[in-house]
């Protein structure tokens, strides 16, 4: 399989796997000083796309864990599982509940395995959660995450910093004590409500066939009324399909997004509020491009 127009790829874990290997990637310094004050900021290198060399590294770590990586649909997953996935899914950026709406620091993706390939005939929901820092196209905004899920958007931080430092291991608020400890909103909570605000928030814009791999953090059994959720991490995330050209194409999958989520087929944009409405968060700047409504 080879890689092309790629939507994420983490460095960062990529690098996880050879911590014996320095990595060429060091940030630049840029220091700013005048009479009162010194300032030394870090500023991230400015080539976003995969080198060859990098390219060469995933090539390697893809080989070493494809042999053990079940589909994300498979029906016994536990968290730190290697997971394929290979389907139609929205994305957006976002934001923790109370942030300001320009620090998109979060990327969001989800989507549905149709019925037939689901236990006992049910949808399986994925849901891949990574830092902004690893996006590599201009991506529309979904807002804030929404209210109560602080532990999911604190989650995806701590495991990027701990890929950062080369650590593989799982992280503590994932083992069975601390999702088990009593709290307000439980983890399975919170991520079921994230996947259903980025079900609604996400631009249509954004949706393609994808595929890549990623690490599981949480499996979700089915509940009455919601199919099972698999949460996870990706490695890389590459577009797969060709945008339609017809219009009545594009029509058509709209509406059947439309119908998936329960959306009016005359709405094309998501529902957000005014400050996140036309809000883009572009990597070549790193950083938001201004929203129209400001």
């Amino acid at each position: 399989m080879r890689f092309n127009n790629m939507i994420y790829f983490s460095r960062r874990r990529l690098e996880a796997f050879f911590p014996d290997r320095p990595s060429r990637r060091m940030p630049t310094v840029a220091a700013s000083v005048d009479f009162q004050v010194a300032a030394v900021e870090l500023t991230p290198p400015a080539e976003r796309t995969p080198t060859e060399a990098e390219l060469h590294k995933l090539r390697q770590v893809r080989r070493e864990i494809e042999h053990k990586a079940a589909h994300f649909y498979a029906p016994d997953l536990t968290t730190g599982d290697w997971i394929y996935f290979d389907l139609r899914m929205g994305w957006s950026t976002s934001h923790e509940d109370s942030a300001l709406p320009d620090l998109d620091d979060v990327l969001l993706f989800f989507g549905s395995m149709p019925n037939e390939r689901g236990r006992g005939g049910t949808p399986v929901d994925l849901m891949l959660c990574g830092s902004t820092e690893h996006l590599l196209k201009k991506t529309a905004t979904a807002g804030r995450m929404g209210s109560g899920t602080g532990w999911l958007h604190s989650l995806i931080l701590k495991i990027n910093g701990s890929d950062a430092r080369g650590s593989t291991e799982i992280p503590e608020d994932l083992n069975r004590q601390a999702l088990a400890a009593p709290r307000v909103n439980r983890p399975n909570q919170v991520a079921r409500w994230v996947f259903d605000v980025i079900a609604r928030h996400h631009a249509p814009a954004h949706r393609a066939r994808i595929q890549g791999l990623a690490r599981v953090d949480l499996n979700i059994p089915e509940g009455e009324y919601v199919p099972r959720l698999i949460v996870a991490t990706p490695l890389y995330v590459q577009d797969t399909s060709r945008k339609p050209t017809r219009w009545i194409t594009r029509l058509r999958l709209h509406r059947d997004l439309c119908r998936r989520y329960g959306h009016s087929i005359w709405k094309l944009n998501p529902d957000l509020p005014p400050r996140d409405r036309n809000r883009y968060y572009n990597p070549a700047d790193q950083q938001p491009a201004p929203s129209r409504h400001a």
